[in-house]
């Protein structure tokens, strides 16, 4: 079954964050096998064995950074929202894809994020609370989630009215 897209999309700054994300991630990996590649070399015991595993450590490590921001493109297309009176909708993943109904009568409170990536883009994040799980809007304009994040606490107060 194909999904139909959503209609609001996140700013394309996004993409840097996701980037950028993705940079720091592989650094902190590369900084961990190189501490026990240190580690190892200091105990005397850097063999063979280890030579193999940390070559597989550090090879995965830079493969699925370069994947992941191959495809940060792909992943910008296929997320996205949707707010109407009744619901929101979360749509999200570029290999399992799904879309995630929100009832506003289900969402007990609002917050916004905003992380130093984020900020330095001018970005905020709306996250959207259930008693069960929470939601995440990310990348989002700072004006628009703010706007956005007003406009569901307006949605949600009728919501509960109406029960």
């Amino acid at each position: 079954m194909e999904y139909p897209l959503l209609p609001k999309q996140m700013p394309a700054t996004i993409k840097s964050v996701w980037r950028k994300t993705t940079i720091l991630l592989a650094l902190i990996f590369i900084i961990i096998g190189l501490a026990v590649t240190a580690l190892l070399a200091y105990l005397d015991v850097f063999t063979n064995p280890w030579i193999i595993a940390l070559s597989i450590y550090f090879g995965i490590t830079i493969l699925t950074t370069l994947i992941a921001i191959a495809l940060i493109p792909y992943r910008y297309h296929f997320y996205r929202f949707e707010v109407t009176p009744e619901d929101l909708a979360f749509q999200k993943g570029y290999f399992f894809r799904s879309i995630t109904y929100v009832p506003m009568n289900r969402i007990q409170h609002v917050e916004t994020e905003q992380g130093p990536f984020l900020r330095k883009e001018n970005l905020m994040e709306i996250v959207i609370h259930t008693a069960a799980t929470s939601h995440r809007i990310a990348g989002l304009d700072m004006s628009e989630a703010l706007n956005l994040r007003e406009q569901i606490i307006a949605l949600v107060k009728v919501a509960k009215e109406d029960v």
